[in-house]
């Protein structure tokens, strides 16, 4: 095996963890862009809109709500008077549950309570809380997020 052959797997064992952990902070969502505002608004920065699978719109926490999924189900918005209120982010695999402000485009906070399978943040203006929900591994499930509505 030549000199540089071995460089290069040497770069590439070393960087690999790297790339994987700045990936895992790269935001799915600008929470600050998404939060109070209106489907339109909305519909303008996620694309457009869709309805809810079934079992999706039976887990309605408001009877009377609007409530939508964009990006193929990855994010889905339930409108309080007419504004974004709650809204649950399922990301890609693997990302774990630390990294979720960054996920969602806010400045890094320690969490407010840290459980096997939920990690909470409440330290945010404008945010009720923020939930990241785990699974077994620590890797985030789904987010869910209260907004305070205006």
């Amino acid at each position: 095996m030549n000199i540089h052959r071995v460089i290069f797997i040497s770069l590439f064992t070393l960087l690999g963890p790297y790339q994987a952990a700045t990936a895992q902070t790269r935001p799915f969502l600008n929470l600050r862009d998404v939060a109070n505002q209106t489907q339109e608004d909305i519909t303008t920065i996620l694309g457009p809109q869709s309805s809810l699978n079934d079992k999706d719109a039976a887990s309605s926490i408001c009877a009377n709500c609007q409530k939508y999924s964009y990006q193929n189900d990855k994010i889905i918005i339930e409108y309080t008077n007419d504004m974004a209120d709650r809204i649950t982010i399922r990301p890609q695999a693997g990302i774990r549950a630390e990294a979720t402000p960054a996920l969602l485009g806010l400045p890094d906070l320690k969490a407010d309570v840290v459980r096997k399978s939920l990690s909470k943040w409440t330290g945010y203006d404008g945010v009720r809380e923020i939930s990241a929900f785990k699974k077994s591994d620590g890797t985030i499930d789904f987010v869910l997020v209260k907004v305070l509505t205006l």
